[in-house]
């Protein structure tokens, strides 16, 4: 028995807006009921699974399949262009391993390792508090950089999806640090005026990624012939071959032959 799920943007973005809409609600209501209402049973527990500012939970897991989700999306893409000998070809195979490397970060919570080095070397205090995002600032600035020409050849209905799904990941991931950690060390993490902002900031990253996977989509059904889920299951006289599995198939030929490179 086969199984084909088509991955149309007018499916996969609503369902990953409600998901990210009842992760932040959860959130933000599982944190007001720690600091403003008295215990009850599984309060701590259900606050911290569903806190999109701790580590290790659901939350967090969402954003690293999120991303991991781009990354495979960014590598089909890349797939396509390099059999088609794009000369951008590069730029998504980059943007394929950086994606990667955002999911794993999730998960790893890499960037924080460098917020005691950088604080001791920069003295910071108030608004530089989280000091990982000078040195990632400095990186999405010449990423910025190197990449304006990727961007100006998309199409403008792509390029318009990228420009705002990165604005709401840099503003909720680099942005929304500054007030944070200002709001961190005068009045600490367990105030509502803290929770506002990690809730906004989290919100933020998470809306960035949808879009962005909204984009990737749209992108894929438009220009390169669409891509699906093929899922096969053997019935119990089903000889079980090796091309039965679980993938995405060969990406079909651009749809749009004009499309620039």
């Amino acid at each position: 028995m086969k199984f084909q799920i088509p991955l149309a943007p007018g499916a996969v973005t609503p369902f990953l807006l409600r998901v990210v809409t009842c992760l932040v609600v959860l959130s933000f209501l599982s944190q007001v009921t720690v600091y403003y209402l008295p215990d009850y049973p599984s309060r701590d527990f259900f606050a911290n699974s569903f806190n999109v500012d701790a580590e290790k939970n659901l939350p967090t897991f969402y954003s690293f399949l999120a991303l991991l989700f781009s990354s495979l999306l960014l590598g089909a893409i890349a797939h396509a262009k390099n059999l088609d000998s794009d000369r951008y070809k590069q730029h998504w195979k980059i943007l394929s391993f950086i994606f990667l490397y955002l999911s794993l970060d999730e998960i790893g919570q890499l960037h924080e390792k460098f917020i005691d080095p950088m604080r001791s070397l920069l003295n910071a205090t108030g608004v530089l508090y989280f000091t990982w995002i000078v040195p990632f600032g400095f990186l999405v600035g010449i990423f910025l950089l190197s990449y304006s020409k990727f961007v100006f050849h998309l199409p403008l209905a792509t390029r318009k999806l990228f420009v705002a799904a990165g604005a709401l990941y840099i503003g909720g991931a680099i942005g929304m640090e500054i007030p944070g950690g200002y709001i961190f060390t005068t009045t600490g993490m367990e105030s509502l005026p803290y929770l506002i902002v990690a809730s906004i900031e989290e919100l933020l990253e998470m809306l960035g990624i949808v879009v962005f996977i909204h984009a990737l989509i749209s992108y894929i059904k438009t220009y390169l012939g669409g891509v699906s889920w093929e899922i096969y299951i053997p019935g119990k006289n089903t000889q079980v071959t090796e091309n039965q599995n679980i993938g995405i198939p060969a990406l079909s030929e651009a749809a749009n032959t004009n499309l620039s490179r």
